[in-house]
């Protein structure tokens, strides 16, 4: 472990916190969720290729915790590996408008898939590092203050630039509109790659792997019969019926950012919407979901889950009525599916330490992992074929019924009220 000094401490959580906000900004502005969709519909990409690159961007993940998350625990110093994944994510954005700017439908579409599979695998690397890099050189308490910090410094300062941006470029042409907010993006990935330069970390102390537990652990065929075995542990399976249909729910975001790229791409105001209400959905989950979540975690699940079905009936009525030109009705929906995957997914993360024994959870969140995102991989790609061939809709419909299932599961198999997870697990 690191021997981290109170004056090192002190120093490192205000530079962690401006990182972790410029972070979020970044993260924001250029989501791969929704407006790297968004952007991918109005440079007529088919919708395929569109829905697909959600896919892509799980691949690389799993591809990050399967092969090299061994490695990164290893590691001793992590923070320059960090600002080099902000600075390879930047690079990856601006590879994508570059390839836009040349008009060719087959070489965007080459690009934004290739972008998506590197953004998945680093993304999923620095979450690794930084993860570990957190629990070495920052308190508990502190860490929770820069989570909501990060997002309501993030969500505001992500709103106010998203706005600015757009009131500049309003009478561009709509590229170079697009390509403003991702060089903004960029710029801000950047700045966080630097200030995560301007930290103190201490080189950790870390023994050496045997290369027979590195073989071992890399090993395909161990791992997949350590995961099948989880199954024999019945909160696991418990855990696993209540988690598969909210794989489903996850999807949200992105789908309903497809459905307003397919009504909105070429307005004036569609990519703004889209990012402000995202950012505002960040920056009311935080104190929202707190306050529900230290009463019961079922209560945040089936809230959430109602919200997304409710939000999704809602908006495919308004477009099967053809009545949903309205920009703002998007941004609305994406607003309130936001707001609930988020707590959704903090929340389960929460209920997760409860029922997981401490001699089992890094097996446990090891097997959940590569289940639900296998699973998501095969479902967005189902879904990206049913918006190619059909609409976007009948996704939508989907992701509505699936949220159904979803919030009974939930009632039914979670305990209505909460057990005091272990502080070290905070």
């Amino acid at each position: 472990m690191t021997s981290e000094t109170p004056d090192t401490a002190k120093r490192n959580v205000p530079v962690l916190t401006g990182q972790s906000i410029v972070s979020q900004v970044a993260w924001t502005l250029g989501s791969p969720s929704v407006v790297l969709p968004f952007l991918a519909v109005s440079f007529e990409l088919p919708m395929f290729v569109a829905g697909a690159l959600v896919s892509v961007r799980m691949v690389g993940s799993m591809i990050s915790d399967f092969f090299l998350a061994q490695s990164i625990a290893a590691k001793p110093q992590k923070k320059r590996a960090i600002a080099i994944t902000e600075a390879v994510i930047g690079a990856c954005l601006v590879l994508a408008m570059a390839a836009a700017a040349t008009g060719v439908v087959p070489l965007i579409a080459v690009v934004f898939v290739s972008v998506f599979f590197v953004i998945g695998l680093v993304d999923e690397v620095q979450n690794l590092m930084f993860t570990d890099l957190l629990g070495d050189h920052v308190h508990s308490r502190s860490r929770m203050v820069m989570h909501y910090l990060q997002l309501g410094g993030g969500g505001l300062c992500a709103i106010g630039l998203a706005l600015l941006v757009h009131q500049i470029t309003k009478e561009n042409p709509p590229f170079s509109r697009h390509s403003t907010m991702i060089g903004v993006s960029v710029a801000f990935f950047l700045l966080s790659g630097l200030l995560m330069l301007a930290m103190t970390e201490n080189a950790r102390s870390a023994a050496p792997a045997k290369p027979t537990e590195t073989k071992t652990r890399l090993s395909l065929r161990s791992n997949v019969q350590g995961i099948l075995g989880m199954f024999e542990q019945a909160w696991f399976r418990r855990y696993m019926a209540m988690r598969m249909p909210l794989v489903a729910v996850s999807l949200s975001v992105p789908f309903f950012a497809l459905i307003a790229a397919e009504a909105h791409h070429s307005s004036a105001k569609g990519l703004t919407a889209m990012i402000v209400s995202s950012a505002s959905g960040y920056l009311v989950s935080g104190p929202l979901w707190q306050i529900v979540n230290m009463k019961s975690h079922r209560a945040v699940m089936v809230v959430g889950t109602l919200m997304v079905a409710a939000t999704g009936a809602v908006l495919l009525a308004f477009h099967y009525l053809g009545i949903d030109h309205e920009v703002h009705l998007h941004a609305v929906a994406l607003f309130v599916v936001t707001v609930a995957v988020t707590g959704i997914s903090s929340a389960r993360k929460l209920y997760f330490l409860d029922v997981a024994p401490k001699e089992q959870r890094v097996q446990g969140s090891a097997a959940i992992k590569s289940f639900t995102r296998l699973f998501a991989v095969l479902l967005s790609a189902v879904l990206a074929a049913v918006a190619h061939m059909h609409e976007v809709a009948l996704a939508v419909g989907f992701i509505v019924a699936a949220s159904l299932v979803a919030c009974a599961t939930c009632y039914r198999m979670m305990s209505p009220v909460q057990k005091d997870a272990p502080l070290s697990q905070e």
